[in-house]
């Protein structure tokens, strides 16, 4: 018999009806904790360049109250420039090193195949298809941002 939710006795993690019969740590899991910043560095990285592009531009072109004069223009195109090369130079980072993640998982499955052999299904993933897929996901990144910022360079914010 297992403990109901509330209830002592139970030192597991309850994920559904049954629950899990034993606690599962994912804090020392440092290859999952890994492939994961690897997968989503360039979509939140592209996130939090356009919330700051549209705040900026915002609160300097239609801000009219108390302290909102320090965002006046050309402040709003200053700061999209800036944060638009950061952005981009980061999700250059990301693309960087999913590839060589993804590079590395097809060189590492050659390199430990005897006779040709493509490996044994229990190998770990060092990189494949979760590794490309955050290089793609970084190449859009990449692209959605010099769409946010680079129309600054041609027009004013405001």
């Amino acid at each position: 018999m297992t403990p109901r939710d509330g209830e002592g006795g139970g030192s597991g993690a309850r994920t559904a009806g049954e629950g899990t019969p034993v606690a599962v740590d994912v804090s020392a899991d440092r290859r999952s904790r890994v492939a994961l910043a690897a997968f989503l560095g360039g979509p939140v990285t592209a996130m939090m360049h356009f919330a700051l592009v549209y705040l900026v531009a915002e609160a300097g072109c239609t801000g009219d109250g108390p302290g909102l004069e320090l965002f006046d223009p050309p402040v709003p195109d200053t700061v999209t420039l800036i944060s638009t090369a950061l952005a981009g130079a980061v999700c250059l980072g990301f693309i960087a090193w999913n590839l060589s993640r993804w590079r590395g998982q097809e060189s590492e499955d050659d390199a430990d195949a005897p006779d040709g052999d493509s490996g044994d299904l229990e190998a770990p993933d060092r990189g494949g298809s979760l590794a490309l897929g955050g290089l793609l996901l970084a190449v859009l990144s990449f692209l959605v941002v010099l769409l946010v910022g680079l129309p600054s360079l041609f027009f004013t914010a405001c």
